[in-house]
């Protein structure tokens, strides 16, 4: 196990080695923790703890590694104690894209999303370390930083897409351009709806914006038909229907009243109409709805 960690404050090493030992359940000496570019450490140790000194809002980086046979805490909870033991602020790595996705979590355990950027607020490069430029919820310790979506974790999250997956391999693709596109623009289709009929992972909501984006590219579905080989066409359509499908049964219609009323006028096509319940947007961070 090995875990990747940024602290709000830096942390002298007895003081660390003794939280690692706490956590761990083992004795201070099964704890190595050195500089990064010491040669002086217990290799032989099996906890081992390289520390790098950094700028920005986040000095201390961790780079812990735990020997297989020893018992450890997922990165979740690993870091919720460490949080609480140095009365700080841990972040880490919550997926692998976009880069600047992270957990932050406080002393009192609260967790919430952040955004790490490399820049300062003038869009400066910043030397070493990184800015915690926006959180999705209040975090103790951080009163200053912007409550914001992070709209960029949503738009990277990839969701399966069977029907294009297997369309894909029926008609093959890569034989024509006008199949190719049909094909990317209904996985992007699926892809909404796989969302939907999921409760909106990964976090339970979905931006009004790219709700709209996925409607516009479900008006481009219904002309495609025309653009196809005529080998291809009912294949196309039959998987179609099976998404429009599983979104009409999954959506209630409201004339497309909630939708516009965040994102302007809608036009009259029947999926246009069609919303879940809750609102997609519902728990969007830093959002209230009616």
């Amino acid at each position: 196990m090995s875990y990747l960690l940024l602290l709000r404050r830096e942390v002298d090493p007895p003081l660390l080695a003794e939280t690692l030992a706490e956590m761990l359940s083992l004795p201070v000496t099964a704890i190595d923790v050195g500089d990064d570019g010491e040669d002086e450490r217990n290799w032989a140790a099996p906890i081992s703890c390289t520390v790098t000194h950094l700028g920005g809002d986040l000095p201390l980086h961790l780079d812990i590694y735990v020997a297989d046979d020893v018992a450890s805490p997922s990165k979740a909870d690993a870091g919720a104690w460490l949080a609480a033991r140095l009365n700080t602020v841990v972040a880490y790595k919550s997926v692998p894209l976009p880069p600047s996705a992270y957990w932050l979590v406080g002393p009192d355990g609260r967790r919430t999303r952040g955004r790490l950027v490399d820049e300062d607020e003038r869009g400066h490069l910043l030397s070493s370390g990184r800015r915690i430029a926006a959180v999705e919820s209040a975090i103790s310790l951080l009163d200053d930083v912007p409550v914001a979506p992070l709209v960029e974790v949503i738009g990277e999250y990839r969701m399966p897409t069977p029907i294009a997956d297997e369309l894909a391999t029926t008609v093959k693709p890569s034989d024509e351009t006008a199949i190719r596109s049909a094909v990317t623009d209904l996985a992007s289709w699926e892809g909404l709806v796989a969302r939907l009929v999921s409760g909106w992972p990964p976090d339970g909501w979905y931006p009004p914006d790219y709700y709209r984006e996925r409607l516009e590219i479900r008006d481009g579905l219904a002309t495609a038909e025309q653009e196809l080989p005529e080998s291809a066409r009912a294949e196309f359509m039959a998987a179609l229907a099976e998404v429009d499908r599983l979104f009409a049964e999954a959506t209630v219609d409201d004339g497309g009243r909630a939708l516009a009323s965040v994102t302007g006028s809608v036009p009259d096509r029947w999926w246009w109409h069609r919303i879940s319940h809750p609102l997609p947007w519902q728990k969007m961070p830093g959002t209230v709805t009616g």
